[in-house]
């Protein structure tokens, strides 16, 4: 049964713009908190994500309270790279990180910029929805209409990426 990609009810001319997607995935729900979790697992799943360097924490792990990360971001998005710091973790249930871009002369913005929440519910079968938002404060010299990274269609992909590495269905 196919799952509705989420449709904001927030316009796209404001400062914030929102993105949440959703998925079913055949395996417990603290096994899929630990890998969506973990950096290093990010750029084997977010389209957006090129590559990772954690800066506190450690690698390899579910990242924990007030961990860094720094993520470098495809190209074509001409984005700049975005130091994550996880701001809230409830294990195998919930976790936030807040993101500040990391400006050219490798100084942090003074402001954040997105907030990603990451959510896991136990179906009581085994099987667990995972469900990501992603916030992003938009900046006022940026043009009207949705980002690439507000695409939920872009996005998804990402979300079966996840479902088939936990499922072990990854190519």
């Amino acid at each position: 049964m196919p799952v509705e990609l989420y449709v904001p009810q927030i316009p796209d001319n404001l400062n914030i713009r929102f993105v949440e997607n959703r998925i079913v995935i055949n395996r417990p729900a603290q096994e899929v908190y630990d890998w969506v979790t973990t950096w290093s697992n990010l750029p084997k799943w977010l389209p957006m994500a090129l590559g990772t360097e954690v800066r506190r924490g450690t690698e390899g792990v579910p990242a924990e309270m007030g961990d860094v990360l720094l993520e470098t971001i495809q190209p074509e998005l001409n984005e700049k790279p975005k130091l994550y710091t996880v701001v809230a973790r409830v294990p195998g249930k919930l976790w936030t990180v807040v993101g500040r871009d990391v400006l050219d002369d490798g100084s942090l913005a003074p402001a954040m910029h997105a907030i990603a929440t990451f959510t896991t519910f136990d179906l009581g079968d085994g099987t667990t929805l995972f469900c990501r938002l992603f916030e992003r404060l938009v900046p006022d010299t940026e043009p009207p209409g949705p980002h690439p990274v507000e695409d939920p269609a872009r996005i998804q992909p990402g979300l079966e990426l996840i479902k088939a590495h936990l499922e072990g269905t990854a190519g």
